[in-house]
């Protein structure tokens, strides 16, 4: 009777603790749906600051379509796997904008409508091996029908994918197009070349920004920027008067953007000879805002010059020989920012008798170098390109410094006003509407961000891009990523200062540290003893060599007794030296291999047992309860 009580007592317990369970699902359900927590070690689902400001500020709903292919891509898993990753972000995005972000996920399955509406909206398709198409990409549309695609979530930018979505989020609650305020004193819009007495045409990156933005050419002597500028770009500013220098200062207190190109230089500046002489007038050339940038922070020297010997471009030299010119210099991705969204995929970036900048000793600013030169590299000064017959000359007395020097860099952080006292008198201070300046900012109210660029030849079309003409358009074969880096910068400055924060984040891929470090390891063990059997190589070669020119015979074809003993000596201690190489790659392969096992045995063995374990440990627990209950 008591045994059969018990059970009814069970049975009851186990009703009520299901029924608790349903109720406890469905109050969290309603009451609880805005909380998440984000256990991942990075914070893959935790948005930035920037992108919850942006999502905050989305006034009318935004309708956003994820396109995915689930059952077409069953036999992919990386790509599932990262689709799970996108789904989860954009559900975060839809969680935090109060239902201003509306979002659908399609599968677009073969021959349907929703293939059909994939491809009406440009979405990239994979094709895959079973014959179907993949599409993973986003499409998204504001309420007077704007439209923005993400034609394909590429896993190589998952460190970027925040940056793309939050993007696309802005484009479409800010549909103005961006207006770039440019000042220069270079011929980039076209103009009149007097060594050739003929009309230029205007630059290629000129015509590459004039199809994306609304570029105004604002005058060298304009004393105020006007409002309506969302970025300011500055080229090769040779000495600009006070006012308009206080213009540029005061457009960055108000929080504008801006891109400064100066030079040490130019290459592509119209030459200023002395008279009666091919040199031409010291600092013809050279370019600076030295009161703005020492207000700033911001050190150029404009007397000094990189050399690169391991990124010099081979140029024609003189008697028609190739040289390698070290101020032409061909930057790899190597030494190029790969976790700035405006370089992540860039490969060559190209740079002309450049400069080098830094942020001065004591500065507060956050310098960021996004380009720099390799390693190899060293300081000369400008006036060694004022006249230069011989570009052998640039390798004489080559000394590298063993440290990078930054060509190009971001800069953020709070600025002062280089103008202390206000705005400068103008020369013609008569009739002067003091209404269009505005108040004097003697700092900036929130962090600035600009662009400085220690070159200016980069922009030109012979640093980056073959231009051709086909019926009447123009054709651009690029064989460096210049105009690319300039666009991706003007898009990204285009944005607000929340899109310009949001930089790269980690990927959800872990990478196996363990394993990597005895590779590392093994591999340096290996290249250590593959330079010893290099040095050897050279040594016994060098022997040789001593030994032919000591003989006294000329028959050059026959091998003496020493040169033969010490070709045999060579060839013992080669096979030697390979054996090593083979033990150590073999030793490696057996630690990874002695890895692999103690993971499989921890994944398939070690938790399930711990998880028997302490399921009969709960079960012998549970018995001796209860047959204390029944008093056994």
């Amino acid at each position: 009777m008591a045994m059969q009580k018990t059970k009814s007592v069970t049975i009851v317990g186990l009703i009520v603790i299901a029924i608790l369970f349903l109720v406890i699902n469905m109050v969290s359900n309603n009451l609880f749906t805005s909380s998440r927590i984000d256990l991942t070690e990075n914070e893959l689902y935790t948005l930035t600051d920037g992108t919850r400001n942006i999502v905050n500020d989305i006034e009318e709903p935004v309708t956003v379509y994820l396109f995915y292919s689930d059952k077409a891509s069953e036999g992919v898993p990386q790509l599932r796997i990262y689709a799970t990753r996108v789904k989860e972000l954009l559900k975060e995005y839809e969680q935090l904008s109060n239902g201003n972000v509306v979002l659908n996920i399609v599968d677009p399955v073969p021959f349907s409508e929703e293939e059909d509406q994939a491809t009406s909206f440009g979405l990239q398709a994979i094709p895959v091996g079973t014959g179907d198409n993949i599409y993973f990409g986003l499409a998204a549309s504001n309420a007077v029908g704007d439209i923005e695609v993400i034609p394909f979530f590429q896993p190589q930018r998952e460190q970027f994918l925040e940056y793309d979505v939050s993007k696309l989020l802005y484009n479409l609650t800010h549909p103005k197009k961006t207006v770039v305020g440019l000042i220069t004193q270079l011929p980039m819009f076209g103009g009149f070349d007097i060594e050739t007495t003929q009309m230029t045409k205007e630059w290629a990156i000129i015509a590459q920004m004039r199809q994306l933005f609304e570029l105004k050419q604002l005058d060298i002597t304009t004393d105020v920027i006007d409002k309506d500028v969302d970025l300011l770009m500055v080229v090769h500013p040779k000495n600009l008067s006070e006012p308009t220098q206080y213009a540029i200062d005061q457009f960055v207190m108000r929080g504008g953007k801006a891109m400064f190109f100066v030079d040490p230089h130019s290459e592509v500046d119209i030459p200023v000879r002395q008279q009666n002489s091919p040199l031409e007038v010291e600092g013809g050339r050279t370019s600076s805002l030295k009161k703005l940038f020492d207000a700033w922070g911001i050190e150029f020297d404009t007397t000094k010059v990189v050399l690169d010997r391991k990124y010099a471009l081979t140029v024609g030299g003189g008697n028609q020989q190739q040289a390698r010119h070290y101020g032409l210099l061909a930057i790899t991705n190597e030494n190029i920012d790969s976790e700035d969204v405006t370089t992540s995929e860039l490969e060559v970036i190209s740079m002309g008798v450049a400069g080098a900048i830094s942020a001065k000793e004591g500065s507060s600013i956050l310098f960021t170098p996004i380009v720099t030169s390799s390693d190899d590299a060293t300081l000369v000064d400008a006036s060694r390109f004022r006249f230069l017959p011989d570009l052998s000359q640039l390798s004489e007395g080559f000394e590298p410094i063993g440290e990078p020097f930054t060509f190009i860099a971001r800069v953020q952080g709070k600025l002062e006003s280089a103008f202390k006292q206000g705005r400068p008198m103008m020369t013609d201070a008569q009739d002067v509407d003091e209404s269009k300046y505005g108040d004097h900012l003697e700092n900036t109210k929130e962090d600035a961000n600009l662009f400085i660029v220690a070159d200016t030849d980069m922009l030109s079309d012979r640093m980056w891009v073959q231009v051709q003409e086909f019926f009447g358009q123009q054709i651009f074969n690029a064989w460096a990523n210049n105009g690319d880096l300039v666009i991706n910068t003007v898009d990204n400055y285009a944005g607000s200062s929340d899109l310009i924060g949001i930089r790269g984040r980690e990927t959800s891929t872990r990478p196996f540290e363990l394993v990597n470090d005895l590779r590392l390891a093994a591999d340096q063990k290996f290249r250590s003893t593959e330079q010893r059997l290099q040095a050897e190589l050279a040594e016994t070669e060098q022997k040789l060599v001593e030994l032919q020119k000591a003989r006294d015979d000329s028959d050059e074809l026959v091998l003496s007794p020493e040169q033969e003993a010490e070709i045999e000596r060579f060839q013992q201690e080669k096979f030697k030296v390979r054996k090593e190489l083979r033990q150590v790659r073999h030793s490696l392969n057996q630690d990874i291999e002695k890895l692999g096992t103690k993971l499989k045995f921890i994944n398939i063995g070690l938790v399930p047992i711990i998880i028997s374990i302490l399921a009969l440990i709960l079960l012998v627990i549970r018995s001796r309860k209860r047959k204390r209950a029944l008093g056994l």
